[in-house]
């Protein structure tokens, strides 16, 4: 890091990286949205590091000061897991609510249209909630290095 941060300029940095990370979980949502097969997980594995590259940026620090390895790899497993999980939850329940709510509206070739809506649209909710989620600890874990920081310096000039 080339220079010392007051707690202004942190909080302001830490809103301009709120607002990257809002506008890349509504891309990770959009992707879930699209039935396209893993598609979300590997956007979501994408945007996670373009998220946590351009908070480190937005920072001024690295992701080694901010972070330890085995943290990143939980991170990243994190994403995955929930990507997967997260849609499976999303087409079992809403599968089977909708076709107790359904029986009698059903075509006679057994489809009902409002599944997948609703299955997609779930499933892009978690997407953008748990990216959301990720890149805000990611931000927490940015601010409390660098508030952490001014502190030592503080403490050692006194």
């Amino acid at each position: 890091m080339s220079e010392e941060l007051t707690y202004s300029q942190i909080e302001e940095r830490k809103e301009e990286a709120l607002e990257l990370v809002k506008s890349k979980a509504k891309y990770s949502a959009l992707a879930a949205a699209l039935p396209i097969p893993l598609l979300d997980v590997g956007t979501d594995m994408k945007m996670m590091n373009e998220i946590t590259d351009e908070i480190e940026e937005i920072f001024g620090v690295s992701h080694d000061e901010v972070t330890k390895y085995s943290d990143d790899m939980k991170t990243r497993a994190a994403v995955m897991i929930s990507s997967v999980a997260g849609e499976f939850a999303a087409r079992k329940s809403i599968g089977f609510v909708v076709n107790k709510i359904g029986k009698k509206q059903r075509s006679s070739s057994g489809k009902f249209g409002i599944i997948p809506i609703a299955t997609q649209g779930t499933t892009a909710l978690v997407s953008y909630f748990l990216m959301k989620k990720l890149g805000e600890d990611h931000i927490a874990k940015c601010v409390d290095y660098l508030n952490s920081k001014i502190v030592d310096t503080s403490m050692q000039e006194s």
